[in-house]
Order: C-alpha cells, then sequence, then structure tokens
C-alpha cells in the first residue's frame, strides 16, 4: 500500500476539520455545534449568544430568557418550552421549542438557521435587485372571502392594493396586480402571473375571520414553511403526517423571512394599537408556487367587531398601506445592499 504524501495527508486533515465545523452550518455560513435531544439538533443558547454577539450576561426569569446585544436593534426573548419568542419586540413561531438539558438552554437548530439567523444577520442573505412589486389582493368576483355585516374581504383587499400601489409607485417602485377589479382570479393563475413576470417580491393581501368568534384581533403574517417542516397552526403538527418536501417558493426561505420580518415590523409600529399575532409559516397556494420571494398578510379580523370599525375607515386602510409600504422599502434598502 502506498504511504500518502504529506500534501494529501493534509488535505485530508482539512477536510475533517471542514466536515466538523460545518454542522450546524447557518445557511449564510455560520456554524454551531449541536446537541442532539429526542432525535432533533438543538444548539446550545452560549453558542448562539457567542456567534450573534449578545452580552454574555443575559437574564433568565423562571421560563423566559431575554439576549441583549451592544447593538441597539438586537433583542431576543425565549420562552422554555413555549414557541413564541420576541425578536426587537416582534412576536415569532418557532417550529419547535426552546428546552432545558443538561443544566443548559437549548434552541432548535432548524429555527436558529431558518427563522432567527435572516433577521439577526440580514447582510449575509444574498443581495435581490428589488425594482418591481407584485400586489395579490386576495379573493375577488365570486370569491367573497370573509365577510362582516357591512363589508366583504375581497372590496377591502382590492382597495388597500390600490393605497399600497400608489405609495409604492411614490417611492419609485414599479407595480403589477393579480387583479385590478372585482373579477375571480384563481391561486394557480395568481403564481403563474407572477411567476410569468419581472417582480421581484409577491405581496398576498389578506382580512381575517374567526367566526362564530368575535374575539381574535390583530395582525399577522406567513411566509412559506421550510422543508420537512409542519406549518405553525397545523394539525398535521400534531399528528406528524402530511407533504413536507420542497416548494418553488423555498429557494427564498431566507428572504420570504425577512421579507415578512420587516412588513410585519413596520405595519406594528405604524399602527401601535393593533395587536401582534406574529410572523407564521403557512403553505398556502398563493406563496408556496412562487418563484419570487413572497409572504401573505392577513391585516386584522373583520368578525371583530372593533378592528372591523377600524378597518372599515379610510383612514386607518392608508394606516395599513403606509406600513406595509415601509417594510417593503427597507426591504429593498438590505437586498440592495444600499443600508446593511
Amino acid at each position: 500500500m502506498k504511504r500518502p504524501n504529506f500534501f494529501t495527508h493534509a488535505i485530508c486533515v482539512w477536510l475533517v476539520v471542514v466536515s466538523y465545523l460545518t454542522t450546524g452550518r447557518a445557511d449564510n455560513g455560520g456554524t454551531f455545534n449541536t446537541v442532539r435531544v429526542d432525535g432533533r439538533n438543538y444548539v446550545n443558547l452560549a453558542d448562539f449568544v457567542r456567534f450573534y454577539e449578545f452580552d454574555k450576561n443575559w437574564q433568565q426569569n423562571n421560563m423566559s430568557v431575554s439576549l441583549k446585544s451592544k447593538y441597539k436593534w438586537k433583542k431576543c426573548q425565549f420562552t422554555i418550552n413555549s414557541r413564541e419568542c420576541l425578536i426587537n419586540g416582534i412576536r415569532i413561531w418557532l417550529n419547535e421549542s426552546p428546552l432545558e438539558y443538561r443544566n443548559s438552554i437549548l434552541l432548535p437548530e432548524v429555527d436558529v438557521l431558518k427563522t432567527l439567523d435572516p433577521i439577526l444577520r440580514s447582510w449575509a442573505i444574498p443581495e435581490q435587485n428589488v425594482k418591481t412589486i407584485m400586489i395579490d389582493p386576495g379573493h375577488g368576483g365570486e370569491d367573497q372571502g370573509a365577510q362582516s355585516s357591512r363589508a366583504t374581504e375581497k372590496r377591502l383587499t382590492l382597495d388597500l392594493a390600490a393605497r399600497v400601489e400608489k405609495l409604492l409607485r411614490e417611492e419609485g417602485f414599479r407595480t403589477l396586480m393579480t387583479r385590478r377589479s372585482d373579477t375571480y382570479v384563481s391561486l394557480e393563475d395568481r403564481s403563474e402571473l407572477a411567476n410569468a413576470s419581472e417582480a421581484d417580491v409577491f405581496l398576498s393581501l389578506h382580512f381575517n375571520s374567526a367566526k362564530p368568534s368575535s374575539q381574535p384581533k390583530g395582525i399577522e403574517t406567513y411566509c412559506l414553511t421550510p422543508v420537512g417542516l409542519s406549518s405553525t397552526g397545523s394539525i398535521r403538527r400534531r399528528l406528524g403526517i402530511g407533504d413536507f418536501g420542497e416548494e418553488p417558493g423555498n429557494r427564498f426561505d431566507q428572504h420570504n423571512m425577512l421579507l415578512a420580518y420587516l412588513i410585519h415590523q413596520k405595519l406594528l409600529a405604524t399602527i401601535p394599537e393593533a395587536e401582534d399575532r406574529g410572523i407564521k409559516r403557512a403553505r398556502f397556494f398563493v406563496i408556496k408556487a412562487v418563484e419570487h420571494p413572497s409572504i401573505l398578510v392577513e391585516n386584522g379580523f373583520l368578525s371583530n367587531p372593533t378592528e372591523e370599525k377600524q378597518i372599515l375607515s379610510s383612514l386607518y386602510r392608508d394606516r395599513l398601506a403606509a406600513g406595509i409600504v415601509a417594510g417593503v422599502k427597507r426591504y429593498s434598502e438590505i437586498m440592495n445592499g444600499s443600508s446593511k
């Protein structure tokens, strides 16, 4: 057997080192040592704190863990055994809950890589030239969408879309719409329109309903569920069944999360009285089949009398439009490399 020369040996050692370092590798280049618990990979909170440059003297109050960094904009709050977390005060639903294990706090690796990293390291996401925005007013024609005693979702989404388009054009963006009148456009056609266009971003606008309950209220924003994971509110999560395969939109997992976060953040900044229902994951056809960064925004509940009254106000819809456009503008700045 021929002995390897020094160069060959060095290459082998280098490959072993790289293999070790990329255990738990973030999509954008980060590395973590992972801990496997009950068949799932987790990142030790201490590693998370070090990598994202949080203050090492983090605080724990019962089940809640709060992290702050020297950068004023970067704050995280996790709750052990809860999928809800806060990033800079914005609610985000994780795929799995953080847990305590052998005197350590562990964060789900998949959420570190797919949910938190795109927000905490937006500068590491591949740049994208954002010029053209396709706006998708939900429902239309015979598809009424959510209804209240005084309004239909299809009319309100079209009105909101027009307001968003006006503001986007004032900011210098080119805009497209999946519909401009009270016509029915199938989900498949909406996706095909987006994919056949020169759109850089796809925004699907909706209003919510929880009938027969009149209690739920607030704004929630959805982006596509990553491969292999279950959607936020799916019963399949509990049953462990379903199709969790790759969709066209999964090519933009990082962009989708950042876009959802920025628009959700700006909406709540513009309408601070709105309840934050969080950023969630779903495989809605209208976003999973789109081959551009895409999100779906539920802009409030028509089934809640107080929120319905707000939504029916033209001034309130102006505020919704302003928040959405502020989020798109910020996303564009980051993606165009002008503000990272």
